[in-house]
C-alpha cells in the first residue's frame, strides 16, 4: 500500500494531519543520539492557543562560540525564545553521556507580545530561528525564519544579511531568481505579525509530489527539499530508526 493513502489528499496535509506529522518530527529528535549536536541545534514542538494550531521551532547557532560559558550563556537564552507564544513546551537535558533525554511538560501562561529576548554582553551570539508553520491556503508546510543577535550595525531584517548568513554559495543565484521552492519572500509572521522571511510554498507541491513517505517521514522529507536553501540541515541521526 503506498504511504500516500495516508493523507486526506497529498502531498497536501490538514490541520490534523500537520499536527501528527509535528509530534513524529519532535519524536525523532528527542530519540536521536546526536552527542554535541545538540549544543548548537534545538528542535521544540510547539502550540499556541490563539489559533489552537501546532508548529515546530528549531534554534541552531551560527558560530560555535570558543568559550563554554558562552555557550551555555547563549542557549540559556536561546531556550527562552517564543515561549510567549506556546501552552506547552517540551523541555530537554542531557545526562553526563550527552544522550538521554529526561523531556519534562511545564505549564506556560504568558501573554503574546511579551518583548523579545534582551541584549547581553555575555551571551550575545548570533542565531537563526527556523519554524515550520502550516500555510491556510496552499495546506503546505512553510518554513519561517528570522536571525538574531548580528554583529553590530547589521541589520537583521534584511535580505542581505540572510543571503550572507544563512544561504550557501550554490543556491544564492537560484533563489534569487525564484528557485524551485518559490524564493524567499517576507510578511508577517502567522503568530506575532511581526515582519519576518519565509520561503514561499508555491511550488512545494510539484517538489513534494515525486516522493512517498510516511507521516513519520513527511518533515524530514520535506526539510530536505526545502531546508538547505537557507542552511537548515536535519542531523542524519534522527533519519535513523530507534
Amino acid at each position: 500500500m503506498s504511504h500516500r493513502d495516508e493523507y486526506r489528499q497529498w502531498p497536501f496535509v490538514t490541520q490534523e494531519e500537520f499536527d501528527l506529522v509535528c509530534a513524529f518530527f519532535d519524536q525523532r529528535y528527542v530519540r536521536a543520539e546526536l552527542g554535541p549536536t545538540r549544543q548548537i541545534f534545538k528542535i521544540r514542538s510547539r502550540w499556541t492557543a490563539t489559533t489552537a494550531t501546532s508548529y515546530i521551532e528549531i534554534l541552531r547557532l551560527l558560530q560555535l562560540p570558543e568559550d563554554q560559558d558562552e555557550l551555555s550563556l547563549a542557549f540559556g537564552k536561546m531556550n527562552g525564545v517564543g515561549s510567549e507564544l506556546s501552552d506547552t513546551d517540551v523541555e530537554m537535558n542531557e545526562d553526563t553521556d550527552h544522550e538521554a533525554l529526561r523531556p519534562e511538560l511545564r505549564r506556560q501562561e504568558t501573554e503574546c507580545g511579551s518583548a523579545p529576548p534582551q541584549y547581553s554582553l555575555f551571551s550575545n551570539q548570533p542565531y537563526v530561528t527556523y519554524e515550520v508553520h502550516l500555510h491556510p491556503t496552499y495546506r503546505m508546510p512553510t518554513l519561517w525564519f528570522t536571525l538574531h543577535d548580528l554583529p553590530m550595525g547589521e541589520p537583521a531584517f534584511d535580505l542581505d544579511s540572510i543571503y550572507r548568513y544563512l544561504v550557501p554559495e550554490d543556491y544564492k543565484s537560484r533563489l534569487r531568481t525564484a528557485g524551485i521552492t518559490g524564493g524567499i519572500s517576507a510578511a508577517p509572521h502567522p503568530i506575532t505579525d511581526v515582519p519576518a522571511f519565509f520561503m514561499h510554498p508555491c511550488q512545494t507541491k510539484e517538489a513534494m509530489e515525486d516522493f512517498d513517505c510516511s507521516m513519520n517521514d513527511y518533515l524530514m522529507v520535506w526539510l530536505g527539499v526545502v531546508g538547505g536553501c537557507v542552511g537548515l540541515w536535519v542531523p542524519p541521526e534522527m533519519a535513523q530508526e530507534s
